[in-house]
């Protein structure tokens, strides 16, 4: 079932690119790709291994306002990830490399959005579910995945592997914003009777600082026998920003010990901006990962991101990762990361 929606959803893309291609003064179409290759150095006093891993991504995106009548747009995307997978080695459980994965190459995200009026947007499609729910704003250029997204959300559709899903946001003011999310759950379960649903509240105050509220709730069959299980909880998200120069987020989420990894998470961080240059960054932040069964990770993370011109930079990552997976009696790591962005 699942082949046979994609199929669907290809065939409605190809649909809007002929009609791109054959109305070319109504529609505009940006084609777009970046590449993001990661080089490792893991030591735990023990070991030290060296690993290396590229994420490429490549798409288009057609604006179909002057077809449609309504602001609305068509989005393609391709990923193609290679390399080690650093998580296997350091045997942390947040993720030290927010790009670390299993070799893969697939369709990312296939979308058709529209703004059906002042207030409400909707997208269908494959989507990462991570562009619109649980992110920090001003955590985005941190490494590790934890401070990007709370690992107490179980079931998320995002990377590596999005989902078919409906989304909504619908602005009530100028300050609240609400955000309601049903997906087909994490392909690692690949059934249709298995789903992830999110909704949320953000609340702006100040110009450019944020705080959301979250509540998901995961429902899925496990093994063979197709036992049901079960997972709702809760998470916020808070940004702020203090002047053009600094910002700061902080996270929290929770979820219950029989059906997850990680029951509570916590990270915070600050970001700096124009040491150097009015486009580097510096950044430092902290994130703990409660395992269930086992004791805390934590993580203190430092990164300065250099722009050499407006498409390429270089951001060398320091990472110090205490009790990896919550084991106390594994060594403490040292994770070194120089990673370099280029976007065409």
């Amino acid at each position: 079932m699942l082949k046979k929606t994609l199929n669907k959803i290809s065939s409605i893309t190809l649909f809007f690119i002929t009609i791109a291609t054959t109305e070319v003064e109504a529609l505009e179409t940006i084609f777009n790709a970046d590449i993001t290759v990661d080089s490792s150095f893991i030591d735990n006093n023990t070991f030290s291994k060296n690993v290396i891993r590229g994420l490429l991504n490549v798409g288009f995106e057609t604006n179909l306002t002057n077809l449609i009548g309504k602001q609305s747009y068509i989005s393609v995307g391709y990923a193609v990830q290679r390399g080690e997978q650093g998580s296997d080695i350091a045997i942390d459980i947040q993720g030290f490399s927010n790009i670390d994965e299993q070799d893969f190459n697939h369709a990312y995200e296939v979308i058709f959005a529209v703004k059906l009026n002042k207030k409400l947007f909707i997208k269908l499609g494959q989507m990462d579910a991570n562009s619109d729910f649980a992110f920090t704003e001003y955590g985005l250029e941190f490494i590790n995945s934890s401070m990007g997204v709370s690992p107490t959300i179980q079931g998320l559709p995002t990377y590596p592997q999005p989902s078919i899903g409906i989304y909504s946001q619908y602005k009530l003011n100028s300050a609240i914003t609400t955000r309601l999310g049903y997906y087909e759950s994490s392909a690692k379960y690949n059934h249709f009777d298995d789903f992830f649903s999110i909704a949320e509240v953000q609340w702006h105050y100040q110009g450019h600082s944020s705080v959301k509220l979250g509540a998901w709730n995961h429902s899925y069959l496990e093994s063979s026998d197709r036992i049901s299980a079960s997972s709702t909880d809760i998470y916020i998200v808070a940004d702020h920003y203090f002047n053009e120069k600094f910002s700061a987020f902080m996270q929290w989420g929770q979820a219950k010990k029989k059906v997850v990894a990680v029951d509570q998470h916590f990270s915070l961080g600050v970001k700096y901006q124009g040491l150097f240059s009015e486009e580097d960054t510096l950044g430092l932040g902290f994130t703990q990962a409660d395992v269930v069964g086992a004791d805390s990770e934590q993580v203190t993370e430092l990164f300065y991101l250099f722009p050499i011109n407006d498409k390429i930079n270089i951001k060398p990552d320091l990472q110090f990762i205490s009790s990896p997976s919550g084991d106390k009696s594994v060594s403490d790591l040292l994770i070194f990361t120089l990673r370099l962005t280029a976007q065409f």
